[in-house]
């Protein structure tokens, strides 16, 4: 089966939601596994396109499912009080059973990452295996830090995209000039409390109840999601797997080759 991302965005309602995905490879109901991936907070789906390139050569018989969370990219966020983590991981399940999906590998990055998790610890069944890049879901010692450190992420992540000095200036001023604005405030306001409810979360006493084989791929200058909540993953969740790479926080994209061989190895073996 030939590699057929030309499908383009396909759309489904899931619980009052739109959500925006796309299917690469086999079809997803003659696909011996499905990988679906799950982007970090401020990112899109388009985030995985080149991964899943490397990826396919070695798994045709797979279905790649490549998911807009709610709130981003295709996917618009609905409800004025905003989403927790229980809240996307209910959408992700009926997503899953409207789509006919038994069981799924999970693939996810910061945010997806933190949502991969919480599914997990939910839904055991409907999980075959897990990935976690950079994930988040170590609660710093402060939630004044976590904010900060969510601040950061989101300037590295236009940052990182654009690699464009002048550009990024503009952008300081506009968000300077935005944040106080009771207008701008008001328009954000479902997903400033969707952030406010995913960052209240600590996922330590949930990572302890995966059961899924796990595999952990973490930057070693990640400075978002440091490596010390990796190791900290790593002992919480049972026979999990440790790779690091050379980067940052989207050592995947700094990375590309190396993170797709990794996971390779890793979903061939059992």
């Amino acid at each position: 089966m030939r590699m057929t991302p030309a499908d383009g965005a396909r759309f489904i309602i899931v619980n009052g939601t739109i959500l925006a995905y796309r299917v690469a490879g086999e079809r997803l109901d003659a696909a011996r596994r499905v990988l679906v991936f799950l982007h970090g907070w401020g990112r899109t789906r388009d985030d995985f396109d080149d991964l899943v390139g490397r990826l396919f050569p070695h798994f045709s018989d797979c279905a790649f499912l490549q998911l807009d969370l709610p709130g981003f990219g295709g996917s618009p966020l609905t409800r004025p009080d905003g989403l927790s983590l229980d809240d996307y991981c209910n959408i992700l399940k009926d997503f899953f059973h409207k789509l006919g999906l038994a069981r799924v590998t999970l693939i996810g990055h910061s945010l997806g990452g933190r949502i991969t998790i919480k599914f997990a610890a939910l839904y055991p069944d409907l999980v075959e295996k897990l990935i976690l890049i950079s994930a988040a879901g170590i609660r710093p010692r402060s939630f004044r830090r976590t904010l900060l450190g969510a601040g950061r992420a989101l300037f590295k992540t236009v940052f990182f995209a654009v690699r464009d000095f002048t550009f990024i200036l503009r952008l300081k001023n506009l968000l300077g000039a935005a944040f106080g604005s009771r207008d701008y405030q008001t328009a954000h306001e479902a997903l400033r409390e969707t952030l406010k409810k995913v960052l209240a979360e600590d996922l330590r006493q949930d990572a302890k109840k995966i059961s899924a084989p796990t595999l952990l791929v973490w930057g070693a200058q990640d400075q978002i999601t440091p490596l010390r909540d990796c190791e900290e993953y790593h002992s919480l969740i049972r026979g999990s797997q440790l790779e690091v790479l050379d980067g940052g926080h989207f050592a995947f994209l700094q990375n590309p080759g190396k993170c797709a061989e990794l996971i390779a190895s890793f979903l061939q073996n059992g």
